[in-house]
């Protein structure tokens, strides 16, 4: 009997839904369908209906799937919302297992497993997205302990992997002196390459690593069910699967940092609701 995987992710506004399936659980996972999704607003108008078509161009009913997976982020605070509260209902009602992944990791996924077997010197991944006020969401390592990180940090994570918010500048600046200790090159993917640009210029150009396919700004369906479907089977062999199962609503966004709504609560900004005593 096969194991069907269906995953998406919605941390951006090019959300990704991907169909995998094995035969077993130590076996490898094979693409069934995929799709990418572009949404102006939030993912509360396309994502229901984007798995309703991968569920239709994979042929499966939605009781039939075995696993569930999705991206936790860092990311957009409402698509993280919409796609972890989705993932969270569905698993629970199904009470099918539900494994959460970086959204950064599985953007980093294809450049990962390139350079983790290129053989050449040690790769510096850095994994990009905007986070806005002047801030990136960054993921940063050398390739094969990218390569290894198969679910969100605080489950099964390599070390020498960081994932955090912060400034263009001290992002580079750390970069660079990662780069002097390690003599390594470093190669970045993600829409952040774009934002700061007076700031990626602080890096040694010299030890740039150009990509060497499209598309990588953007999570990629395929990746994300890949990266999902490893976390799933380390989950399975470290005897975790009866959590998953069991606490699939313990699954949660990683904003990284706070929300404007609660530093305006922290601050006292914000009237306190009618049920808190005064």
């Amino acid at each position: 009997m096969s194991i069907k995987l269906l995953a998406w992710d919605t941390s951006s506004k090019s959300g990704a839904l991907v169909a995998m399936e094995a035969l077993d659980i130590h076996g490898p996972v094979k693409l069934v369908t995929e799709l990418s999704l572009h949404v102006d607003l939030t993912h509360s108008e396309r994502l229901l209906w984007g798995i309703h078509q991968v569920l239709e161009s994979a042929r499966w009913k939605i009781n039939e799937i075995d696993v569930l997976g999705v991206g936790v982020g860092p990311g957009s605070f409402t698509g993280l919302r919409v796609g972890l509260t989705t993932a969270r209902t569905l698993a629970h009602t199904l009470k099918k297992p539900l494994v959460g992944v970086s959204s950064l990791a599985a953007l980093a996924r294809p450049v990962a497993l390139h350079f983790s077997n290129s053989g050449s010197s040690p790769v510096w991944i850095v994994a990009v997205t905007d986070a806005c006020k002047g801030e990136l969401f960054a993921l940063t390592g050398i390739a094969q302990s990218v390569r290894t990180c198969v679910t969100a940090p605080d489950v099964l994570w390599d070390r020498g992997v960081v994932e955090r918010v912060v400034s263009p500048e001290i992002l580079m600046s750390d970069l660079t002196v990662n780069l002097a200790a390690a003599d390594s090159c470093w190669v970045a993917v993600g829409e952040g390459r774009q934002r700061h640009l007076d700031a990626w210029e602080l890096l040694p150009k010299e030890k740039r690593v150009d990509l060497p396919f499209p598309f990588s700004d953007q999570v990629q369906g395929r990746y994300l069910g890949l990266l999902a479907w490893e976390a799933f089977q380390n989950e399975v062999q470290c005897g975790m699967q009866t959590k998953v199962q069991n606490f699939a609503l313990g699954i949660h966004p990683r904003y990284l940092r706070a929300s404007d709504a609660e530093l305006r609560l922290k601050a006292g900004l914000l009237k306190p609701s009618p049920q808190e005593p005064h």
